[in-house]
C-alpha cells in the first residue's frame, strides 16, 4: 500500500524546518482512521473503502518522514469497546516514532490499558463532550504531553 501523496513530502517539510525563537515547527503526523483492524478512507466516515494494513501503512509513513502516528479506531465508541489492542500492540512493536491511540476511550482505566498497550499517548473524542473532567482525570495521571483531544469537524 502507498501512503497518501501529502505524506511522500515528509522529507522535504522536515528539510525546511526552522527553529527561530518561539515559532511553531511544522509536524507531519498521519492519521490512521481504522475499522476492523484495517485502515478505511472516505469523506466524512461515509463511503469508507479498504485503505490498507495500519501496520504497513504506519511503516510507510514512518519511512518518508512522519514525526508520529495517530490511530483512531472509529467504530470502537459506537459499539461501545476500547480500540484494538492488538493494532495497537502490533503499531507499538514496530514503531520508532510516537504512537497516539483513540478510540472508545472513557475512563482513566481505557487510558490506562492503551498505554500498557503501547500507545505513547491517548486521544479522546465523545467523552471529552460528554465528560470534561475526564481530562483532567487523564492529564493527572498521564501528564498533559499525553493526552490528545481529537475534533472531528464536519
Amino acid at each position: 500500500p502507498t501512503p497518501s501523496p501529502f505524506y511522500a513530502n515528509a522529507e522535504a517539510v522536515k528539510r525546511q524546518r526552522i527553529s527561530v525563537g518561539r515559532e511553531m515547527l511544522h509536524r507531519v503526523i498521519p492519521c490512521l482512521d481504522v475499522r476492523d483492524g484495517r485502515v478505511v478512507k472516505g469523506v466524512k466516515f461515509s463511503g469508507l473503502q479498504d485503505a490498507g494494513d495500519p501496520v504497513q501503512l504506519a511503516l510507510e509513513y514512518e519511512r518518508q518522514g512522519a514525526d508520529e502516528i495517530v490511530m483512531l479506531d472509529i467504530t470502537a465508541t459506537n459499539e461501545k469497546r476500547q480500540a484494538a489492542m492488538e493494532t495497537v500492540s502490533a503499531l507499538s512493536a514496530c514503531l520508532s516514532i510516537p504512537l497516539t491511540v483513540g478510540g472508545g476511550v472513557r475512563s482513566l482505566e481505557d487510558a490506562k490499558t492503551l498505554l500498557q498497550a503501547g500507545a505513547d499517548k491517548v486521544a479522546i473524542n465523545t467523552a471529552a463532550v460528554r465528560h470534561p473532567e475526564l481530562l483532567k482525570e487523564l492529564s493527572t495521571y498521564c501528564g498533559s504531553n499525553c493526552v490528545v483531544i481529537a475534533i472531528d469537524a464536519v
